[in-house]
């Protein structure tokens, strides 16, 4: 008898330690320590659904309630996200250098493979195109050095030859002021160049023909006013090869003695110079109508 409440008992103990185990699950688990990491990892956990796809996205104000059960403040979160945005800034732009990089060693590969190409077609009395390859291969390796170990640098570098760039082309082209604009009549024997104006909600607009064969004929330079109330939208449109000035007119007597006008609107072609000049205009225009 002794001995079968004994193997009893025995068989009873694996039963006993199952039902104890979740118990000791659950009490490690309550007992245990997260690191900020396993933290953000079961955040993340925490907001895929059951096709493991992340549900939607938490809000600013879900993100502070988060962090206020953590017993993180609104203020640690917000310095919190703010280095995040940097970082991401960061790598953006370090992959933006990467990306020129590349372009960088494959146009000059190639360029270094044709000059290779002529000058064994040509005849290797000279070898020039080791110069070439010599230039450029040093070229391509300060590029690298300086996206591998200080791009703040190149990026620097860039912005300042950016800067220097724009601010030529603006000195040199770009007129915020006179809105120059070039139009062709459907024969294309004619061709009209003028400027165009607006000043106390009047738009006006100067604007002399010439043949568009020899350049020798021209009418003298004529000057049409048009109230603001006549016009009724003005808009830009940027095109491939240009932009175009449209003006829609309120009625089709407005601009029918213009060069450009059709159907009660007036189409002209701004040059590369004025395309600020003319979107001040448009925004201008739009803003005394407003």
């Amino acid at each position: 008898m002794a001995d079968m409440l004994q193997f009893e008992s025995k068989d009873e103990d694996p039963q006993q330690q199952d039902a104890e185990q979740p118990d000791k699950q659950r009490q490690s688990t309550a007992d245990r320590r997260y690191s900020s990491d396993e933290v953000a990892d079961i955040i993340r956990f925490s907001l895929l659904d059951e096709s493991g796809k992340p549900e939607e996205a938490v809000d600013h104000e879900e993100l502070l309630s988060i962090g206020r059960e953590f017993g993180v403040d609104n203020t640690q979160i917000d310095r919190a996200i703010h280095s995040l945005e940097e970082e991401r800034r960061t790598k953006d732009k370090e992959q933006h250098l990467w990306q020129k990089f590349k372009a960088h060693c494959m146009t000059s590969v190639a360029i270094m493979a044709l000059c290779v190409f002529i000058n064994i077609f040509t005849g290797m009395a000279v070898f020039w195109a080791g110069y070439v390859v010599l230039g450029m291969g040093l070229f391509l390796l300060g590029h690298y050095a300086g996206v591998r170990y200080a791009p703040e640098f190149v990026e620097m570098a860039f912005e300042r030859s950016r800067g220097l760039a724009r601010n030529y082309y603006e000195d040199q082209y770009v007129d915020d002021v006179n809105v120059a604009f070039n139009v062709c009549d459907s024969s294309g024997l004619l061709e009209s160049d003028g400027l165009i104006s607006f000043a106390d909600d009047t738009l006006k607009v100067e604007y002399q023909t010439t043949d568009s064969v020899l350049g020798v004929f021209k009418t003298s330079v004529k000057e049409i006013e048009i109230a603001l109330g006549d016009i009724r939208r003005a808009r830009m449109e940027r095109k491939m090869f240009g932009s175009e000035l449209v003006l829609q007119g309120s009625s089709l007597r407005i601009f029918r003695n213009l060069p450009g006008s059709k159907g009660g609107n007036l189409r002209i072609k701004i040059s590369r110079q004025s395309q600020l000049a003319a979107q001040n205009l448009v925004d201008e225009i739009t803003a005394a109508k407003s």
